[in-house]
């Protein structure tokens, strides 16, 4: 098990594409151009179980939840309700601000063409962030955001799959829906730092397709926030699917600072029909986080009633595929390729850490 920045694994993270451009299977492609980012904020948190994946990569912790078995003594193999977080995870604010740009790239793609665009901002002063949504129009296969040291001009152009800051902030796909935090609990972006959109763009249409991807977010006042919060993805790069057949993949990663998740997002692709995530202290299970049906065309985040992990737990992950396919299947960005990602949004916020665990 190794903790490591693998910023190629990302963007691997999300998302799929449909023949009309939107989402759904497609074959693969390549090309493309883009323009353009938007303005700043950002943040994310909310509440209640869910995931799919197979596990990989680094630490958090582990102890009782609101909802589910407490954690030491016995094991409590019975985890909480799953269910997704709909219009959004977590308990809404009294009086919820508007949703703002965040940032967002305008991208053009050639017919039957697959490629990636990054968009790079660069706020002037610290923003705070209580929810986040993404702006996914058809054309985008997934959306991952980051924030770090600047690494470029702000603007838009042309990169790869593992161009990526430091920091996890928030992730897009099919289907997923609003990340809201629960109350006192917000991502902060500080000024000086850039933000970093990577875009996997793929149409898979005969026509010329453009939009313009982003993320949105909710603004929260500094005096609110009690806790800042991040996305760390667990991730499993040892995948092998063998042609015509049924198999499970298993993946972990050792938390390393106590924790509390508040929200999940399952990742796999095409194949993908299932994932389970728990968590295991000591060598016993003592958490389901999420044991569900993985359909690759909605991709919700799930909803945690916060649960608090500590250092040495372990987020064990399960993700099964049937492969269809008379090929071996590995783990790649491409639709056609594999993986078994599940994101745990969680604070307080590490320091400096790697937001991929990769196994």
């Amino acid at each position: 098990m190794r903790h490591a920045f693998l910023g190629a694994m990302v963007v691997l993270a999300l998302g799929a594409c449909s023949e009309d451009g939107s989402g759904g299977p497609a074959p693969r492609a390549s090309g493309a151009e883009a323009a353009i980012p938007g303005s700043a904020g950002g943040s994310a948190g909310a509440g209640q179980s869910a995931g799919a994946g197979e596990s990989a990569g680094a630490g958090q912790s582990a102890g009782a939840g609101e909802s589910g078995m407490p954690l030491g003594g016995a094991p409590a193999m019975v985890g909480p309700v799953m269910e997704p977080a709909g219009g959004g995870a977590g308990a809404p604010a009294e009086a919820e601000e508007p949703w703002e740009i965040l940032i967002e790239g305008e991208w053009e793609l050639p017919p039957g063409t697959e490629g990636y665009r990054c968009a790079r901002l660069t706020p002037d002063e610290d923003l705070y962030a209580g929810a986040l949504k993404a702006k996914n129009p058809p054309g985008t296969h997934h959306t991952v955001l980051t924030i770090g040291a600047p690494s470029g001009a702000d603007g838009v152009g042309e990169c790869s799959a593992g161009v990526n800051a430091a920091e996890g902030v928030f992730g897009a796909g099919v289907g997923t829906d609003d990340l809201i935090m629960p109350a006192g609990v917000a991502m902060r972006f500080t000024a000086g730092q850039q933000l970093l959109l990577n875009l996997h763009l793929f149409n898979v249409t005969d026509a010329p397709l453009s939009g313009v991807s982003g993320t949105l977010y909710r603004s929260v006042a500094a005096d609110e926030v009690e806790q800042l919060a991040e996305r760390t993805i667990v991730v499993s790069v040892s995948l092998s699917l063998p042609p015509g057949e049924v198999t499970t993949q298993q993946g972990q990663c050792t938390i390393t600072q106590d924790t509390t998740v508040f929200a999940l997002l399952p990742h796999m692709h095409q194949l993908g029909v299932h994932l389970k995530g728990v968590v295991e202290r000591a060598g016993e299970v003592t958490r389901v986080l999420h044991d569900a049906p993985f359909d690759f065309d909605t991709q919700p985040i799930y909803a945690l009633d916060r649960v608090q992990l500590v250092a040495g737990d372990v987020v064990h992950t399960e993700c099964t595929y049937d492969n269809t396919t008379d090929q071996l299947v590995t783990f790649g960005d491409s639709s056609l390729d594999e993986m078994c990602n599940f994101s745990l949004f969680r604070y307080p916020a590490s320091e400096g850490g790697a937001f991929i665990c990769a196994f």
